[in-house]
């Protein structure tokens, strides 16, 4: 298969089996995560993760659903899914970033505040368009409040980059090394 088709073929079976591709892209994750702890070189309480695209969509969902993982930093894909198709950027995104009916239900934020008080950090560029400003602006308002009863305000962060699209510039790669620094290494 070609481009994206594999990805099609993959969500398109899942549906058939009753299930989505995100879901099972995530229960991977969760697998692999599993085997990662149980490593005798790992130290379990020092797990963090980090993506860019839709590796930073699994990283703020996989934050949401195991808390065995201590620190997050998603790079260049956040939005709330309503601004999303307000500004027509569906189309910047693959198929596996569909999940049936989770707009009758909740929005991004939703999801991002299960990660609290737990660190995490967004990058993003404001001339991404499959991450409409609007949006993690939204995210980011209804967020820390949630972080805030936890007397943890510091522990989250949503950098808005002026000028850069859907990349992974190099100050967004200090700003993630330092994140990782400050809460796994120095907590030692």
């Amino acid at each position: 298969e070609q481009g994206n088709a594999g990805e099609m073929t993959a969500s398109k079976f899942n549906l058939w089996h009753g299930r989505t591709l995100w879901g099972m892209i995530l229960r991977d994750d969760r697998i692999a995560l599993d085997y990662l702890v149980a490593r005798p070189e790992v130290d379990p309480a020092r797990v963090g993760v980090t993506g860019i695209s839709m590796g930073a969509t699994r990283t703020w969902w996989l934050m949401a659903l195991d808390e065995r993982l201590k620190v997050g930093v998603a790079v260049a894909c956040l939005t709330r899914y309503q601004d999303l198709i307000a500004t027509q950027g569906l189309k910047c995104h693959g198929i596996y970033y569909f999940v049936p009916g989770v707009l009758e239900h909740f929005d991004s934020e939703a999801v991002v505040a299960l990660i609290a008080p737990r660190p995490m950090l967004f990058l993003t560029g404001d001339q991404d368009p499959g991450s409409p400003i609007t949006g993690v602006g939204r995210i980011a308002r209804a967020v820390r409040p949630i972080y805030r009863l936890y007397n943890r305000q510091r522990s989250f962060r949503s950098i808005v980059f002026p000028g850069v699209g859907h990349e992974y510039a190099p100050g967004m790669w200090q700003q993630m090394l330092g994140w990782l620094d400050n809460n796994l290494l120095k907590n030692r």
